[in-house]
């Protein structure tokens, strides 16, 4: 071949990236660490009364009578949230009966005589979709075996 060319040499990257992909796929630590974000900005939500989203929850009855904190009362919903990872997805949320009905809202009580407002505390902000990219690049770039 005339005039000029260059030449790659892949040295064994088949088989790094075929490493890679194998690594990859094992992504439940990856999952974990992005769980134990989602588990902390959840509970951080009792704190500031705020959905998801960032609208405020309204403000319970009992809160507004004893001039307290709308579901923090005893702290049983808070203090539930947890997360199970696994390589290719992690579920954040409560296993508490009433966690559905403070979630979503709904009628309640005896003959269903109490209407609950939805108050989300589940979800994903737009804080917490940068945070889950930003461990998953890391994540990707420790499998690569390079560093940011």
């Amino acid at each position: 071949m005339g005039g000029t060319s260059f030449k790659l040499d892949w040295g064994g990257m088949d088989r790094m990236l075929g490493s890679a992909v194998t690594k990859a796929r094992q992504g439940k630590a990856a999952m974990a660490e992005i769980g134990e974000m989602l588990t902390s900005s959840t509970v951080e939500r009792f704190d500031t009364s705020t959905a998801p989203d960032g609208t405020p929850w309204p403000v319970s009855q009992r809160a507004e009578r004893e001039g307290g904190k709308t579901l923090v009362d005893t702290g049983r919903l808070r203090g539930s949230i947890g997360y199970e990872a696994s390589p290719d997805q992690v579920v954040v949320g409560s296993n508490l009966v009433y966690s559905r009905i403070h979630q979503l809202g709904g009628e309640t009580g005896r003959g269903h005589a109490v209407t609950l407002p939805e108050r989300p505390y589940l979800g994903i902000s737009e804080d917490d979709i940068k945070e889950a990219r930003a461990i998953l690049a890391d994540h990707l770039v420790s499998i690569l075996g390079g560093s940011q």
